[in-house]
């Protein structure tokens, strides 16, 4: 099984190697900002390997 790694974590990840590159190369005078929206543990870091199960 793959090692835990909390939703807010996970997304910040994506955003750094994945998002922010495209948007720096695509348009690189744009200012943004960027957020996780939503509801539940993930949003809230309070998520755990149990909270997976759902969602």
């Amino acid at each position: 099984m793959p090692k835990f790694i909390k939703g807010q974590t996970l997304c910040e990840n994506f955003f750094f190697d994945v998002a922010k590159p495209i948007l720096d190369r695509r348009f690189p005078a744009l200012t943004y900002t960027a957020g996780l929206l939503g509801y539940g543990s993930d949003v809230l870091g309070l998520d755990d390997e149990t909270s997976t199960d759902h969602m």
